[in-house]
């Protein structure tokens, strides 16, 4: 219990403050995102008819609600020869703005917490791995996370190869160097 709880506070630390150093003084996350040219007309055109805020997809799919077989089938078609020809855009819309940054960043280091005590506790299941391997375990998980996240999010909609590199890179980092601290901290009871 003391292995888990250290390596998920420890751990936790460590990869907020990795998170925190890539994020905010890399700049290579805001490389890789574009802006758009005319931000004035897309915010117009999003809160001339208030969104709620949510997960948005543009074309959107059909709902069958209330059609027959053949009528879905047709704008089914539509969406599809839509989504063939573009432009797809796929959002998450917060419409109240941000609110409190020192809550994000409470949930961001609660949230690495929990990441870093469920991989404790995956390596805690291991035996017989040098520190090194130990270490390197961890770091194979940030990546496995990643890809199981970003590649298809850059397959399906479209998050560009830069943006997905610097992810895969990044959560990598993040957990081989929170995975020195952990490695070093787990330890199993005999």
């Amino acid at each position: 219990m003391r292995s888990l709880l250290l390596g998920t506070i420890l751990g936790g630390l460590t990869a907020f403050l990795w998170s925190t150093t890539s994020w905010e003084l890399l700049g290579w996350h805001e490389a890789s995102v574009h802006a758009f040219p005319n931000e004035a007309e897309v915010v117009a055109a999003m809160t001339a008819k208030p969104l709620e805020s949510g997960v948005y997809l543009l074309p959107s799919a059909p709902k069958a609600d209330g059609l027959t077989d053949e009528q879905f089938k047709t704008l089914q078609a539509a969406a599809t020869e839509k989504f063939q020809r573009g432009p797809i855009v796929f959002a998450a819309v917060r419409s109240g703005g941000f609110g409190s940054f020192s809550k994000a960043i409470a949930i961001q280091l609660l949230s690495l917490m929990a990441a870093a005590g469920l991989l404790t506790w995956l390596l805690l299941q291991t035996s017989g791995m040098s520190y090194r391997r130990r270490v390197l375990f961890l770091a194979v998980a940030g990546l496995t996370a990643s890809v199981i996240v970003d590649l298809p999010n850059w397959n399906w909609w479209g998050f560009s190869g830069a943006y997905t590199a610097v992810n895969l890179v990044d959560f990598t980092l993040t957990w081989l160097l929170a995975g020195l601290v952990i490695a070093k901290v787990a330890k199993r009871s005999s």
